[in-house]
């Protein structure tokens, strides 16, 4: 996500349809999900049936958790996942609510039973043993309902954000499923890869922007869409009966823009320029479609698996740098995971600083190393000495619940995870940098890096003992002035 930073304290009809695929390997047997939907924009519900064909790789165990993370909409949600600070913005129309409600579970065809759980009641429990290597197809039955708002998950201005919207398998590590509520801070989702079909039916007229190809067929008063996405970690959608679509193609991708006929013609082109500038520096662009939509949205911007919001407040340099971050999370988050409730910077940090080597790379759009490196130092340490005595500040791997605003956590996982970047590319040389990134993305794509996994691969490939430094940063031990 890209969190637009304020100092308060100072002063995309587009149906060519071609076949997914990734740049990263896949195992044969992959966790799959088919999902059919339908949305009724009287009621602004989504009535759907998933199947998912779950595959247990390693553990055995009694039961298969997904995450209900429309759930957080709900009235008297424990977790809300706008900050309270932003809930005016979030809702012009006032508090609107949402969530979900599951009204069937099957295994392998059989009626199954399940529970409610987690720690604000957002988890489906499927009580089904599985063993290590073994599988089962769960299928339920489901209804979101969509709230009004400008965010991840809402409808706003004729948009409709799909976002985290249907029952997803938990990561299950260390003996156990994950089952972090729906911060406000930051993006709470963490998620193995998977294959995904996607039947979704909209109103007629309506343009749908989604992870992965698609194509279309009109139903009289309804349009149907058939997305197809392979090894990603997300699916989501983005739709509205306003959008105009540019579309283009840049190095065998296919790249759509959803907007105003403006906002689509001038994103198309930062797009492809950035696709183009991160395969060249890091590895070939893991899918072979990449959308971007324009939507209401809270935040600058959001990222999923070949889809990414830009916010409608994006205007000018804004506009162009969220494009471009947005982008950069295709390979960081997207392609190479991570935990981003215990390690935000890993992905955040790490695209902002691709976003610098975008515009080192790219001189045309005016934008110099120098001058964002000095920008990001200078409103850290001013941001420092303001709430430099609050306990734990400094530190990186805080988990969103432990950060106390949403601006602390932006401070530390975008602009201190930048810094850091910039200062090991200083200590390594650019070059030795730009092949460590290569090296990281070739090695994790469509995997899950931890940050030891990101430091063994940066010394393996700089021939540095750089645990220490980098630790030092995570940390909070390393003073940024």
């Amino acid at each position: 996500m890209k969190k637009a930073i304020v100092l308060s304290v100072v002063i995309m009809i587009c149906l060519t349809s071609v076949m997914m695929y990734t740049a990263c390997g896949k195992a044969e047997d992959n966790t799959k999900y088919t999902i059919k939907a339908v949305y009724d924009e009287a009621s602004r519900t989504l009535s759907a049936d998933m199947i998912v064909h779950y595959v247990n790789d390693n553990y055995e165990t009694d039961g298969v958790y997904f995450h209900l993370y429309p759930a957080a909409y709900r009235e008297g949600a424990r977790f809300s996942p706008i900050a309270e600070s932003d809930v005016d913005t979030a809702y012009p129309s006032g508090i609107s609510y949402g969530g979900i409600t599951v009204e069937s579970v099957t295994v392998n065809g059989e009626s199954a039973e399940w529970e409610i759980g987690g720690e604000d009641e957002d988890v489906l429990i499927v009580n089904t043993a599985l063993k290590s290597g073994g599988s089962a197809d769960i299928g339920m039955t489901f209804v979101v309902t969509v709230p009004e708002v400008r965010h991840r998950l809402g409808y706003a201005d004729g948009v409709l954000n799909l976002g985290n919207w249907y029952p997803i398998a938990a990561v299950y590590e260390n003996g156990a499923f994950r089952c972090d509520p729906y911060y406000s801070n930051g993006d709470p989702f963490y998620s193995e890869c998977a294959d995904y079909e996607v039947e979704l039916t909209l109103p007629s007229g309506w343009e749908a922007a989604g992870s992965g190809s698609v194509s279309a067929a009109l139903n009289g008063e309804t349009v149907t869409y058939d997305f197809s996405a392979s090894d990603v970690r997300d699916f989501a959608v983005c739709a509205s009966p306003g959008f105009t679509c540019a579309e283009g193609e840049q190095d065998g991708v296919k790249v759509r823009f959803y907007g105003t006929k403006a906002q689509a013609e001038t994103g198309l082109a930062i797009a492809k320029d950035a696709i183009r500038t991160f395969s060249e520096l890091f590895g070939a662009y893991p899918y072979e479609t990449f959308s971007a939509a324009v939507t209401p949205f809270t935040e600058g911007g959001m990222e999923y698996p070949a889809l990414v919001y830009i916010s409608s407040d994006m205007t000018g340099s804004l506009f162009t740098d969220t494009i471009v971050h947005e982008t950069a999370h295709q390979w960081w988050y997207a392609a190479v995971g991570n935990d981003q409730i215990n390690d935000a910077w890993m992905d955040e940090g790490l695209a902002e600083y691709s976003a610098t080597l975008f515009y080192e790379n790219n001189s045309s759009y005016g934008i110099l190393t120098e001058d964002r490196i000095a920008d990001a130092m200078q409103s850290f340490v001013l941001f420092s000495e303001i709430y430099g005595d609050a306990e734990g500040f400094g530190r990186m791997d805080r988990a969103l619940g432990e950060y106390s605003t949403a601006t602390e956590y932006a401070f530390h996982a975008y602009v201190k995870g930048e810094l850091m970047f910039d200062s090991l590319r200083h200590l390594m040389g650019k070059d030795v940098f730009v092949k460590a990134l290569q090296a990281y993305y070739k090695q994790y794509c469509g995997k899950i890096a931890t940050p030891a996994a990101l430091i063994s691969v940066f010394e393996d490939v700089s021939g540095l003992e750089l645990e220490s430094f980098i630790q030092s940063w995570i940390s909070g031990e390393a003073a940024v002035k």
